[in-house]
């Protein structure tokens, strides 16, 4: 009996190795397809964020992913998953020649740094007597929409002109390497994306816990120091109105105000402005108190005034109704 099968398998051999092959390639097949189509639908961590997210490699179906974007588009930046670092050292030295720069009202440093620094910026920043100094500034960053590009929170300890107490402030900037490799400032509305990056930002965890900590030391300095309280209340009208003290009244009532001769006070925080308009380019900003020389009174409201500030003497406008004779 065994040796009639041995003698059956000496003559089908060939038949038989075929049939093993045939059946070992379909094999191969099937688990080919099937590696495949796992590994177009596996979940793959994102090296960045730390979120599991489809791959979609052998997928085209442009499906939408948990986020809402669909798959192919630009990166979703989670905004709490990286932590802001402190003190980059080529960050630090970007922003820190740039306020020392405005402070000094060096021109050429800040077009250097910021490109977008415009002939009216020049203007506003060359008759702008208010803030004196940035001090003890420190900067929190992290990457921004790519890897050539960084949101940039700046703390500085602002001095302002007329006040003891400086006053605790949060900034942010949007810095991008030029073609240099260099670090500029970019306008951080310059693109709706990068708008919407930014302002999605402010709602992080890390950002909300510097904004309440320095509105905390902002409280403290202002409760020692009354010009800056009184300040800092002001500012806060401002914001809340949505307008600047020369701006919030109609011309209608500015013509009705008193004429105000010889030296005067500002009453408020007021613009000084190019011209006797809204629109004029403004030169700088008189502090509640702050003492000025009438020139001129204007029929539609406006006082042409003159004032020396950090020994530079100015001229230009404000509106009558926020000066008063002294």
């Amino acid at each position: 009996m065994l040796g009639e099968i041995r003698e059956w398998v000496s003559d089908n051999l060939r038949y038989l190795l075929l049939g093993l092959a045939v059946l070992l390639g379909a094999v191969i097949i099937f688990f080919a397809v099937r590696l495949v189509m796992n590994w177009g639908e596996k979940e793959v961590v994102d090296e960045r964020t730390g979120t599991e997210q489809s791959a979609g490699r052998g997928n085209n179906n442009n499906k939408e992913n948990e986020s809402g974007k669909k798959d192919g588009s630009e990166k979703e930046t989670d905004v709490d998953d990286i932590a802001l670092t402190s003190n980059d050292p080529d960050i630090l030295d970007v922003i820190t020649r740039y306020y020392n720069a405005k402070a000094d009202k060096d021109f050429d440093t800040i077009r250097e740094i910021n490109p977008a620094f415009s002939a009216e910026d020049e203007a506003d920043l060359a008759h702008n007597n208010v803030f004196e100094r940035y001090d003890n500034i420190m900067v929190y960053s992290r990457e921004g929409l790519d890897s050539d590009s960084y949101i940039v929170y700046v703390y500085f300890d602002l001095k302002i002109s007329g006040i003891t107490t400086p006053a605790p402030t949060l900034v942010d900037e949007y810095l991008r390497k030029n073609e240099n490799g260099d670090l500029i400032i970019v306008n951080k509305n310059s693109t709706q994306e990068l708008a919407d990056f930014i302002e999605k930002m402010r709602t992080s965890s890390a950002v909300q816990s510097m904004v309440d900590d320095v509105d905390q030391k902002l409280e403290q300095a202002a409760a020692s120091d009354e010009d800056l309280h009184k300040y800092v209340e002001k500012v806060k009208e401002n914001q809340s109105s949505g307008s600047d003290s020369d701006d919030d009244e109609k011309d209608e009532s500015a013509a009705d105000a008193p004429e105000v001769n010889g030296t005067a006070r500002a009453t408020t925080e007021v613009r000084v402005r190019s011209e006797a308009s809204t629109d004029g380019v403004i030169y700088g900003m008189l502090t509640t108190g702050f003492s000025v020389k009438v020139l001129e009174n204007l029929d539609n409201g406006w006082s042409k005034i003159q004032y020396t500030a950090n020994g530079v003497t100015i001229e230009g406008y404000v509106m009558t109704q926020y000066l008063e004779a002294e």
